[in-house]
């Protein structure tokens, strides 16, 4: 039996075609995005439907990556990372679904991990020793009995988060009796009653091709995947199966209310509905609508509602989360006191009354119907592939048994909308609907100063428990799994059954940067294949503004967007960029010379995208916004630096590998000191200073008055101009901008001064560490530069990933080499250890210095740094790279040097670099620690709440 193609649509939108099969004897499902695209997607997905919260799917996502049938090898997943070209290569697991995605540009390359992904997916070793490696294991510190493990670890570190607390406690109660009830990833309290048979028995219920969805994308042939798929699983596995799909939650005859503590330091007041199905188009579209009319600008009736209380915040959850099989609707109000909360629940409830009434203008509905539109037709970046993201988000629609057309295109959907919102009485039933709808949850948001103590105490009293109830037999029995575990993570692996990419598979030069044109009169105007969207960036040089102004920057960038300008407010200047852009941003960005003296040149960027139809509201949002910015609503000011002060206290721990890592970095690197400056431990103080100035008029009228001068000494700097879009829109957009006059000359980019190295131990109290370690390196235009890239790749294969993660139960651990900020970091990332980490990140330097380096992990090493040179670009991000690469003074010769020395890279060139750059040189360490009792290594001790207060 084999695939029988169902149906296939056109989406002119995309430039895309849907085609849409089924295999005849199991009903898997293969679902294809042919495009044009060189970039080749894969995935397969599983229904993982938990209902408890041991962290079964999480585990076993982890676990089939662990070797399988054909690729019995320790770490197929890991060893692929460095045997391939996949610019993607990853594994995720939902609160419904597991997801093994990966992308390539190179046919051999993605035939050959279609054959380990499927293998892993499906017929997986599941390993004793790998479960207790990757899930959880007990084990003795001296004579300490402690939990191990990956996942434990990494989810102890996912509780961190506020907002995933505060998510899990509403699911647990609007979503009883689903498997949204329970933690998919693991709650660490649970974790440890799984076990490794029932792990097994949910491989064999949920991942099978009865369950799987196969889905595709861009220039690969689908039929050349089908049968690989057919003759590698469905040739060995058979049987019809139900889809296995999460429950549904039972509606509510009244609403329920509920107390949800979380790790943060303010009380708060969430209200949750649950709603339709979000494979269901229309109730799906209506939430986004009620979102939007909601909550989408300053100006909407909630937003202003809530931001014009005088106290708290508007909820980081806020609006549609359509993330699982029904619609959760959230509205909430954080940064409050105990005696605030009814007020602030009473204000939302009014101001949905009043929009259940009045209704929202017509012009805030149609823009969120064309924002719909936009994202459906843009060619997006980021880490994540365009592709890849695509198939992402139509996935829903088919795992909860929804029409997967939907996912791609809905269109005859938006059609319809388009007629009922011209009706206003449309929208105000929505929102009726919201204040009717039963199945309402009442939250009241407890902060608990003792959430990680309590939770580390329950965990400690059971292993004292467990500990003093066992006997020496059942000892010894731990004792001997951690020395089996140890030898297997020891022993050398032969991975030549894995598939593998050469150094001399590879092209060897580099893809040329996009030839940007010579700026004329300080406009670059450039055309792309960009499917209709035009771009247009107005970029401010501010390299020569002073160390001092680095944090006003920030603040400035943060503000300038939420305030007024002209003779609008903040509330009539948001929504009149909503109506007329589907995307407005301004931004700081930094970048720090590859040649000469590293200097570091700085830019504002005002920055503004949308359909080309858009290109006149485009030049006038952005031409509006620098000409007429303002500053002087303090009111607004004072709220805004008031909820960035009180969000950056509640993240402090969930932030702490960024404070980690740019603390070690900092004295090493312009353009690190200057991160750390404007949004590192250092960024601290100045924030706290912000929100006691505030608390004065005299204080927050000299903040405006400076905001107010450094918008008019931006302005006067020197700019470029940046525009893109099909054909000639790009100068034509260029043209349609009305711009302030430069008054100044171009400033001299700075050179920051270099402080003594780090030592420091960033604590606030937590369940994990993050470790980092820098050395101070030459950029990408010294020769040594591409063998310090290949160095940092082979320390993480053959030592560090082994030693810090396999071993030492870290989540992730890695070195590796910035040509871009002149550093080379060793580090850790969730780690329940610190001075064992740091203790291996020196064994790694010993190693490489007597180490017999190995021809295969050298090309392996080698096929790392490629994959991130070789990684596809978006027409507009090429756009950007290449701009990028000339502000850095990067040129096509430098990147075609940079290119033959990593291909060249031998033994001899690694050690060389190691010696002279790394080994017993002096360097910054730096640390979050979330426990200040256990051994710091010598770090100095650095309170992160004392500096944030």
């Amino acid at each position: 039996m084999s695939f029988k193609k169902l149906r296939t649509r056109d989406i002119p939108a995309m430039q895309a075609q849907v085609q849409e099969y089924e295999h005849e004897g199991t009903g898997a499902r293969h679902i294809h995005l042919a495009t044009d695209d060189a970039e080749m997607v894969f995935l397969v997905a599983f229904p993982t439907v938990p209902d408890v919260s041991d962290g079964r799917a999480h585990i076993l996502e982890h676990l089939a990556l662990c070797g399988s049938a054909r690729y019995p090898v320790r770490d197929p997943f890991f060893s692929m990372l460095r045997r391939s070209t996949a610019h993607f290569m990853n594994a995720m697991t939902y609160s419904d679904k597991t997801v093994y995605p990966f992308a390539s540009t190179d046919r051999a390359d993605f035939f050959n991990l279609l054959d380990v992904y499927l293998d892993a997916a499906f017929f997986p070793n599941l390993d004793y020793l790998d479960f207790r490696q990757e899930g959880w294991r007990h084990a003795f510190e001296g004579d300490k009995l402690v939990y191990q493990g990956i996942v434990f670890n990494e989810m102890k570190g996912a509780f961190a988060d506020p907002v995933r607390a505060l998510d899990g406690g509403i699911a647990a109660h609007l979503l009883k009796g689903t498997t949204y009830e329970v933690e998919s990833g693991g709650d660490p309290l649970e974790i440890p009653s799984l076990t490794h048979e029932a792990l097994k028995q949910f491989h064999a219920s949920h991942y099978h091709p009865s369950q799987a969805v196969f889905m595709t994308a861009g220039g690969v042939d689908p039929l050349a995947v089908q049968r690989q798929i057919e003759e590698r699983v469905l040739s060995r596995l058979s049987g019809r199966a139900p889809r296995m799909l999460p429950q549904l939650a039972p509606a509510w005859t009244a609403p329920q209310a509920v107390d949800v503590a979380i790790p943060a330091n303010e009380h708060g007041v969430q209200i949750a509905w649950l709603l339709g199905e979000s494979t269901d188009p229309l109730p799906l579209y209506e939430a986004q609508l009620l979102e939007a009319g909601l909550l989408s600008n300053a100006a909407s009736p909630l937003t202003r509602a809530m931001e014009s209380a005088g106290f708290g915040r508007p909820s980081a959850m806020n609006g549609a989360d359509a993330g699982g099989r029904q619609i959760v609707f959230h509205l909430g109000m954080e940064g409050l006191t105990a005696e605030q909360v009814a007020d602030a629940r009473q204000r939302i409830w009014s101001a949905l009354e009043g929009t259940a009434r009045d209704g929202v203008p017509h012009a805030v509905l149609q823009a969120t119907l064309r924002d719909l539109r936009f994202h459906q037709r843009e060619i997006s970046g980021g880490r994540t592939p365009h592709l890849l993201r695509r198939l992402l988000r139509a996935i829903p629609f088919e795992m909860y048994a929804g029409d997967i057309m939907h996912g791609f295109d809905s269109e005859d959907v938006l059609a319809e909308l388009e007629q009922r919102i011209a009706d206003p009485a449309y929208f105000k039933g929505l929102a009726q609907r919201l204040l009717d709808n039963p199945t309402r949850l009442d939250i009241t948001v407890v902060p608990d100063a003792d959430y990680f103590p309590k939770r580390k105490q329950i965990e400690d009293e059971r292993l004292a428990a467990l500990q003093a109830s066992m006997s020496e037999a059942e000892k010894q029995r731990i004792m001997d799994e951690s020395a089996a575990l140890q030898e297997r993570q020891r022993r050398v692996v032969n991975n030549d059954v894995l598939p593998r990419i050469k150094p001399q598979d590879v092209h060897a030069l580099p893809r040329p940067a996009h030839a940007l044109p010579q700026a004329e009169d300080g406009v670059i105007a450039v055309s792309i294949p960009s499917n209709g969207i035009s771009y247009a960036r107005v970029s401010y040089d501010v390299s020569g503004f002073e160390e001092a102004a680095w944090p006003w920057l920030q603040l400035y960038v943060d503000v300038v967007g939420e305030l007024g300008m002209g003779d609008k407010s903040y509330e009539e200047a948001d929504a009149w960029r909503q109506d007329r852009v589907p995307f407005f941003d301004v931004s700081l960005q930094a970048v720090q010379a590859q040649q000469g003296d590293d200097r570091l040149h700085l830019h504002i960027d005002f920055y503004a995208k949308g359909l080309r139809e858009q290109n006149g509201d485009i030049a006038e949002v952005l031409s509006e916004t620098i000409r007429t910015a303002r500053f002087d609503e303090l009111e607004r000011l004072s709220f805004l630096i008031d909820s960035m002060v009180e969000d950056t206290r509640n993240n402090l721990a969930d932030e702490g590998d960024s404070y980690a890592r740019l603390a070690a970095t900092a004295p090493l690197s312009p353009v690190r000191a200057f991160e750390n400056r404007v949004k590192g431990a250092a960024a601290l103080p100045f924030y706290a200073g912000l929100q006691t100035q505030i608390e004065s008029e005299e204080g927050l009228a000299e903040i405006a008055g400076q905001l107010a001068r450094l918008h008019q000494r931006i302005i006067g700097s020197q700019r470029l101009v940046l525009t893109a879009g099909v054909e000639d829109d790009a100068p034509a957009l260029a043209a349609m901008l009305e711009l302030p006059a430069a008054t100044a000359p171009a400033g001299k980019p700075v050179m920051p001064p270099a402080p003594g190295l780090a030592n420091a131990g960033l604590h606030i109290t937590a369940q994990v560490n993050h470790c980092f370690a820098a050395w101070p390196v030459p950029g990408m235009a010294h020769p040594d530069a591409p063998a310090l890239a290949v160095l940092g790749e082979i320390l993480t294969n053959q030592v560090l990933h082994q030693a810090l993660r396999e071993e030492g139960g870290a989540y992730g651990g890695q070195a590796g080499y910035s040509p871009s900020a002149g550093t080379f970091v060793m580090m850790s990332y969730r780690d329940p250890r610190l001075a064992a980490t740091y203790a291996d990140f020196a064994r790694a330097l010993e190693w490489i210095r007597g180490a017999e380096l190995k021809q295969e992990n050298i090309e392996e090493a080698i096929i790392c740094v490629i994959q991130d040179l070789d990684k596809p670009r978006t027409p507009y991000a090429d756009v950007m790279y290449a701009l990028d690469q000339q502000r850095q003074g990067v040129t096509e010769d430098m990147r075609r040097r940079y290119r033959e020395g990593v291909l060249s890279c031998d033994a001899a060139r690694l050690k060389a670099v190691a010696a002279a750059w790394l080994d017993g040189k002096p360097h910054s360490r730096a640390a979050f620690i979330g426990n200040a009792a256990q051994d710091v290594a010598g770090l100095e001790i650095v309170d992160l709440k004392a500096l944030a207060e």
